[in-house]
Formats: C-alpha cells, sequence, structure tokens
C-alpha cells in the first residue's frame, strides 16, 4: 500500500519579482528586451507546463506595474488607496490622482479594461514594440498636462485613473490583482487547482468588482476630492463602457451627475442603445458622446452616426462612432488614437454649447453579404470560403457529435458505433446504390 505525502508533491514555480532577476531590462528606446539576446521582447511560453508560465508572467507584470507606479508619481501623481482611510496592510485598492484636484475646474477619469493592472492600456505594447511609455497611461497624463481646463481657466485638467481590474485582494502579498492574476499567484505545490475565492478574505470593501468600484470613484472620490463646478471628462475602454454606460443610465446617478459630465468617449463599446433607459443620458450621449472603433482606416474617419451603420455592420450605440485606425486588438485603441481623442475631449471643454456635428460615413468598401456582385468583382478578402468535404469524413463527424452527446447524457461514451448507428449507415448506403441503379437504368 502506497501513501502519497504532501511534501511529496513538486513544488510551486517560483520567479523573481525585478525585471534584472527575470532576465530583462528596459534599453534605449523604453523597450523590455532579454538581457540574454537583446533582440528578444518578453517570452511567455518558456515551459510547456501551462503553470510555469503564468507564474512567470505573474511576477513579470507585476514587476512592469511597479516601473509604471513610479513613473506616475514621478510625474506628479498621488497614488490613493481605496477604500478611503484603508491601510497599507488592509484590503484596498490604489489609484491615482492630481494631488490638488479641487482646484481643477475639470477633470479627466479614465477607466481601462477590467483585465489590466492600473496604469497600463496595452499589454502587447507596454512588453514589446513601442515600450513601456506608449503601451502604459504615461503618455496621456503628459499630454493632458498641456491642455487647459476650460474656456476661462489656463490651469491643465485634473486627472483620475481608476482601477476597475484590481479587485481582487491577494492577502500573502499585501496587495490587490486582477482575477487572472488570481489564478497564478504561488500556492503550496505545482499541482495545486487554485485559490478558493473568500469574499471576508479576498474582497475590497466598496470594490468587490468593477461596477461597484465604477460607483465608488463617482459617488467617494470625485464627490469629496473635486469641487462642485468641476466638470468630468470619461473615457473608458473596452467592457468598462458597459459598466460606466449602466452606471450613468441610473435615474439617481444620471441626477446626480448629469450635470457635472461634460463629455463622454468609449473605446471599443458593445452595449447597444436599446438597452439604456434614460433618455437624458441617451440625448446626452447623441450631442456629447463619441465612440472609437476597431477599423483599419485613418484616425478620425466617420463610420457610423448614433443609429448605427448595417453597411459597417455596426448596430445603434447612441452616439457617433469613429475609426481608431487600430483594426485588431481594443486595448490597443487609445493608444493608436490618443491624440485624436483628448483633442475631442479639448474642443468639447471649450465649448460649453458644444454639439456633435452631423455625422455622414465614409464610403466604404464593406458590402453586406446580400449584395449582388459576381465572384469576379469580390476582393479576395470578402470572398467567402468554400471547402469540398469527404462525405465519409462528413458521416464520421457526425458519428463523433452523437458519441458526445451520449456521453454528455449518460456519462459513458462508446467505443465502436451502437447498432443503431450502423443500421442508419447501411441502410442509407443501400438507398444511394438503389438511386444510382435508377439514374442509369433511365439514361438513354
Amino acid at each position: 500500500m502506497f501513501r502519497r505525502l504532501w511534501s511529496g508533491l513538486p513544488p510551486d514555480a517560483k520567479f523573481p519579482s525585478d525585471l534584472k532577476g527575470l532576465g530583462y531590462f528596459v534599453n534605449d528606446q523604453d523597450e523590455i528586451r532579454s538581457i540574454e539576446n537583446p533582440d528578444n521582447y518578453f517570452k511567455f511560453f518558456l515551459n510547456r507546463n501551462p503553470r510555469i508560465c503564468a507564474r512567470q508572467r505573474f511576477e513579470f507584470n507585476h514587476a512592469m506595474e511597479d516601473i509604471i507606479h513610479k513613473r506616475l508619481e514621478h510625474e506628479g501623481l498621488l497614488k490613493l488607496c481605496l477604500p478611503l482611510g484603508a491601510w497599507e496592510t488592509e484590503p484596498h485598492l490604489p489609484i491615482f490622482i492630481t494631488p490638488d484636484l479641487e482646484i481643477r475646474s475639470r477633470i479627466i477619469v479614465i477607466f481601462g479594461e477590467p483585465t489590466h493592472e492600473l496604469g497600463v492600456l496595452a499589454g502587447r505594447v507596454a512588453n514589446g514594440p513601442g515600450g513601456i511609455d506608449e503601451g502604459s497611461v504615461m503618455q496621456v497624463v503628459r499630454a493632458v498636462k498641456l491642455q487647459r481646463g476650460s474656456s476661462s481657466d489656463d490651469t491643465s485638467p485634473g486627472i483620475v485613473l481608476a482601477n476597475v481590474g484590481q479587485t481582487c485582494w491577494w492577502p500573502e502579498g499585501q496587495r490587490a490583482i486582477t482575477v487572472t492574476a488570481n489564478n497564478a499567484v504561488p500556492l503550496p505545490s505545482l499541482v495545486h487547482r487554485g485559490v478558493q475565492h473568500v469574499p471576508n478574505v479576498h474582497g475590497i470593501p466598496g470594490n468587490n468588482s468593477a461596477e461597484e468600484h465604477v460607483k465608488y470613484v463617482f459617488d467617494e472620490v470625485i464627490s469629496r476630492r473635486a469641487n462642485d463646478k468641476a466638470t468630468v471628462d470619461i473615457i473608458a475602454t473596452g467592457e468598462s463602457c458597459e459598466i460606466v454606460e449602466r452606471f450613468l443610465d441610473g435615474e439617481e446617478a444620471w441626477n446626480t451627475w448629469g450635470n457635472t459630465i461634460s463629455a463622454l468617449v468609449l473605446l471599443g463599446p458593445v452595449y447597444e442603445s436599446e438597452g439604456l433607459k434614460n433618455e437624458k443620458f441617451k440625448d446626452f450621449m447623441a450631442k456629447r458622446g463619441r465612440a472609437y472603433f476597431l477599423s483599419h482606416e485613418p484616425v478620425g474617419t466617420p463610420l457610423a452616426p448614433p443609429e448605427g451603420n448595417s453597411n459597417r455592420w455596426i448596430p445603434s450605440l447612441g452616439l457617433p462612432c469613429y475609426s481608431s485606425s487600430e483594426p485588431m486588438h481594443t486595448e490597443s485603441i487609445f493608444v493608436r488614437a490618443r491624440s485624436h481623442i483628448l483633442s475631442y475631449l479639448q474642443e468639447v471643454a471649450l465649448d460649453l454649447e458644444y454639439e456633435n456635428p452631423l455625422l455622414v460615413p465614409a464610403d466604404c468598401d464593406v458590402l453586406l453579404p446580400t449584395t449582388e456582385r459576381s465572384w469576379e468583382e469580390l476582393p479576395e478578402g470578402e470572398k467567402p470560403i468554400v471547402i469540398k468535404t469527404n462525405p465519409d469524413e462528413l458521416e464520421e463527424d457526425i458519428r463523433q457529435i452523437k458519441r458526445w452527446k451520449q456521453f454528455e447524457e449518460t456519462g459513458k461514451a462508446p467505443e465502436t458505433d451502437s447498432e443503431r448507428e450502423t443500421e442508419e449507415r447501411e441502410t442509407k448506403k443501400m438507398k444511394t446504390k438503389e438511386m444510382e441503379t435508377e439514374e442509369m437504368e433511365t439514361e438513354p
């Protein structure tokens, strides 16, 4: 009889928590490169075991996050712990704000994607081609400092960097982490499944989710730190777009903040305006809101009015939509269209009576599938993929689907075809032969 002891389990993967210890450095182009081979960027697939790769990524992300936070503090931003008044050893999450927020006439609030660490816009840019500043909020912060607060104020706008991603408390590390990172925290062994989420241990009061955090930022941070006459500009990315929209669509929230919010910019939204109920908020979105979409068109190219554009497969989102010039990744929209986005916010801030002009979508080469065009006239990228399938292979695929269905229902999958399947297959073959025989007999 054998008994496996806990001490016999393989130890969990351990990595240093700094770039140098991980084998990387920041070169003179602000890009993270390998010390062993400076031509290489970060290498995720370090091992065939996905747990080892995830552990390296966990430490790498937090090493890069620490660099970004130090740079933000160097730019004069203040790291604030939420809930307000929480000690560093208590469950909390950090945000960054302008220290003298109460004297700013205009405040820009940035809600990143719920999967990212605080300060990171696009991980693929921050740890790859482009560099840390380009893939983080550093360039945004510097650009905002060059803007004016309002038409009657020469001071730059204040900044609030919200943290919708790190809503999970890691007790052993004494820091807030993302839900994704929570799957890669150190464990007793390499084969442990993970950490069970206990609300009283891993929750952060008032900020247990991205939805709670958005509400807390408005109701506790801005309402307490900003002055009553300050206007608020909002930028949200990815899933945060829907969260912010749902919050402002509430009657109580809009009654409180409707006269304060000056502009709304959504990057990569998908939430249709049919889901919104507050007519005043919908009217505001159409007049002083803007969305930037994934598109290969030059930045700022008009794609759809608030009612949508069927030629571009853009539904009614309730606000005018423009191209970001980023064709693939939502997280990179802010990086690509940063200057255009901030210029729009500045334009709205300097004109209290501003309303979006009538948007006429640019001519597009994307046509609906129902458009009648000959095969030769269609560009290669728009032609549907046509493949030929072997009838026997198709039949085998169907049988495999049936096996999986039986497995889901009974918990057991047949090793061979059932008698019913065999009978159906033989019957089908006989019918096919009979039809072929009839065709041959009818031929002259």
